[in-house]
């Protein structure tokens, strides 16, 4: 049986999430010679509460220590020295498989096959917080990063294919050879798919800037532009029509599921082959407040949002079409 096996057999599903996310971030397993292999991970004085959640968290299937205090002195620092919390599993079994897939050759390397089968937004989560950063300057987010420096940039451009296979996230390298997102609507994705799992002592990782409802003009002009295979004939009556969805859509979008299953399905991007069309109309205050807000919430553009609208609309009347089908097939059988 390999080693990949008995990790399954050994450990449950979620726990091998977060070891897998411990160690594509800040965890490591200890190559020493003549010593047997241990689990181990350490975080700054700061994040002393996250050591102690992980611990309790894989304490049971690592076995590892309770963690403990360090202070190094380090002439570098501007305090002259650095604390941590570090904990380290008992030598075993699990430690032993675990260097057979991470560490194969002496060498930490990116087991593809394993984490692909053990991606999650837990994963993510953990790995976040241990190696990730949320970047924002003038109350805006700019960025997301993920410090993957230790792996080769081959590596790198798997877990760019995995990140996309398993959570439809778009990740590129930048020249340190980290992993970022850039677009809003891919970030706020993001931070919505591993914010349950975010430890309070971690929440300024998915801190975001509240902004101030602006105030809207009354009757406001606007230019919106959709795919020409939505059906505009009468573009004021039409779009209003659409625009009325816009409190389910946005009730939709604060449901952490069906807001990811939007995301995935309808991908939140535009397609850039699609001939569009615009359209011309004045929107209400109450319009542009919900269409601020779905902006707010998802990164969704006035044209996003509208296609979206479109499509809960379309659906709403296939479902009548559908039910009235079913009726009167019932109603001429009997």
């Amino acid at each position: 049986m390999n080693a990949e096996k008995q990790l399954r057999e050994l450990i449950p599903y979620n726990q091998q999430c977060m070891i897998v996310g411990k160690l594509l971030g800040d965890g490591n397993i200890s190559i020493e010679k003549g010593r047997q292999p241990r689990f181990r991970f350490s975080h700054c004085l700061k994040d002393k509460e996250w050591v102690f959640w992980c611990y309790e968290q894989l304490k049971d299937h690592v076995e590892l220590s309770f963690p403990k205090y360090r202070k190094v002195i380090d002439q570098r620092l501007k305090a002259g020295y650095s604390e941590s919390y570090y904990t380290q599993s008992k030598v075993g079994e699990t430690s032993t498989l675990l260097r057979e897939v991470w560490y194969p050759k002496g060498k930490k390397v990116l087991p593809l096959e394993f984490v692909n089968a053990h991606f999650s937004p837990l994963t993510l989560a953990w790995w976040y917080q241990d190696d990730g950063s949320l970047t924002i300057s003038n109350s805006t987010i700019r960025k997301i990063i993920l410090s993957t420096n230790s792996f080769s940039n081959q590596e790198n451009k798997k877990l760019i294919e995995i990140l996309f296979a398993n959570l439809q996230l778009l990740f590129s390298l930048d020249n340190q050879n980290r992993l970022v997102i850039y677009d809003q609507k891919q970030i706020l994705y993001f931070l919505s798919l591993v914010s349950e799992f975010i430890h309070p002592c971690m929440s300024r990782k998915i801190n975001i800037p509240k902004n101030k409802l602006p105030s809207f003009q009354l009757n406001q002009r606007t230019t919106i532009t959709l795919p020409i295979t939505i059906p505009i004939t009468s573009p004021t009556k039409d779009l209003r029509q659409i625009l009325s969805y816009l409190p389910e859509l946005l009730t939709q979008l604060q449901n952490r599921a069906t807001y990811h299953y939007f995301f995935k399905h309808e991908f939140f991007l535009e397609n850039t082959d699609c001939k569009r069309k615009s359209y011309q109309i004045q929107l209400e205050q109450n319009e542009l407040r919900l269409l601020y807000e779905c902006g707010q919430l998802t990164g969704l553009t006035m044209n996003q949002s509208t296609e979206l609208c479109y499509i809960l609309q379309r659906n709403k009347n296939n479902n009548l079409i559908k039910e009235r089908q079913i009726a009167y097939q019932f109603l001429t059988k009997n």
